[in-house]
């Protein structure tokens, strides 16, 4: 059972160009567990340790890894060509290296991920300048994803999908309490992007019998595009606000909008509550269909190809357990509504997550 592999290499570019400078000479450590529940008969436990270490003042190492223990009997997966239900497990391994060189900081990074299905190597590296008295930070990423696509029980499937991601960052500190940010995304995907184990039935209407059964089709190439732009403001007590605007569009028809809203509240001086919103709305792909009376170049029944909207809403709570320690408890619950999917009306479901780190 993949991921969202088109968003992997998107993901890692941003994060070599949204990382922060380095600081003070330390070594961190974090380890978590996340459990992922929804009424679509799917859960996903991810236990997740990272360590990162300062080999000198400038320069930083780091590695991670984690594993994704996947049961499903979504009706993503449940066709005439899949198993009722499916268990997994996904291994991830990352290391990463930053190094400051005066006004410059050069970040490279590398993500192994395999499992029963798939596997993916991601490099990526990006490069960023503080300029103006460090209240200007422009920053550029780049991050490419070899991917092998298989099938369970199938030694002679294979497919290739190659993932191109560019993103540039411009941070801008406008007062003392008020930050700006505004970030661009290319993604560049090719090769296979369709489920082998998804099935589309042919119909004459959503109600009626299937007359017959093709193998999922998705286009070779996606092109996509996307903007951010976000603001961070501290309040008094220690506290900030932050908000941020996605938009989204791909050559495939989608395009989406996100709202994201953070508040960080200092309860007391070891005690800190996140509280976040997320909304997101889209359009189905261009060659989406609810059903399909003939066969086509393109076919697919990818709820995530469908129109959508889902909300998250949810909090973490971060205890100083000590001036080294800290923990963190997270819950976040969700909600999906499908406009065009008959399949699948809506998904409830929730995130929750409990860790650890330590830094000296």
């Amino acid at each position: 059972m993949r991921g969202p592999v088109l968003a992997a290499a998107a993901a890692l570019a941003a994060a070599l160009v949204a990382s922060p400078a380095l600081a003070a000479a330390q070594t961190a450590f974090s380890s978590k567990v996340q459990i992922y529940v929804d009424d679509d008969h799917t859960s996903v436990i991810s236990p997740t340790v990272s360590a990162a270490v300062d080999v000198d003042p400038d320069t930083n190492v780091s590695a991670g890894y984690v594993a994704d223990v996947v049961t499903s009997a979504s009706i993503d997966i449940v066709t005439q060509a899949s198993p009722t239900t499916i268990h997994d497990t996904r291994h991830q391994a990352s290391l990463g290296l930053s190094r400051i060189l005066g006004d410059w900081t050069g970040r490279f990074g590398y993500v192994y991920s395999a499992e029963n299905d798939y596997g993916s190597h991601v490099l990526a590296g990006g490069v960023e300048r503080r300029m103006f008295d460090k209240d200007t930070t422009f920053s550029l990423g780049y991050a490419l994803a070899l991917n092998t696509v298989g099938r369970a029980d199938d030694h002679n499937f294979a497919r290739d999908l190659t993932v191109n991601d560019v993103s540039a960052t411009w941070t801008q500190i406008v007062t003392p309490r008020l930050a700006t940010q505004l970030t661009y995304q290319l993604g560049i995907a090719s090769g296979y992007q369709a489920s082998p184990y998804r099935y589309v039935p042919v119909r004459l209407s959503v109600d009626a019998d299937p007359m017959y059964w093709v193998p999922e089709t998705d286009p070779d190439s996606r092109t996509r595009h996307a903007l951010v732009i976000g603001a961070n403001w501290f309040i008094p007590s220690d506290s900030a606000v932050q908000a941020d605007y996605r938009y989204y569009r791909d050559t495939w028809g989608i395009v989406s909008h996100t709202i994201g809203t953070r508040l960080f509240i200092n309860l007391t001086p070891k005690l800190e509550l996140r509280l976040r919103n997320r909304f997101y709305t889209q359009n189905g792909a261009s060659f989406y269909q609810a059903s399909y009376p003939t066969t086509g170049l393109y076919m697919t029944i990818d709820r995530e190809l469908s129109p959508l909207w889902s909300d998250t809403l949810g909090g973490k709570l971060m205890i100083a357990l000590s001036k080294r320690f800290e923990g963190e408890l997270k819950v976040d619950g969700f909600y999906y509504k499908y406009a065009d999917f008959p399949s699948l009306r809506s998904r409830l479901g929730a995130n929750l997550g409990v860790g650890v780190s330590m830094t000296y």
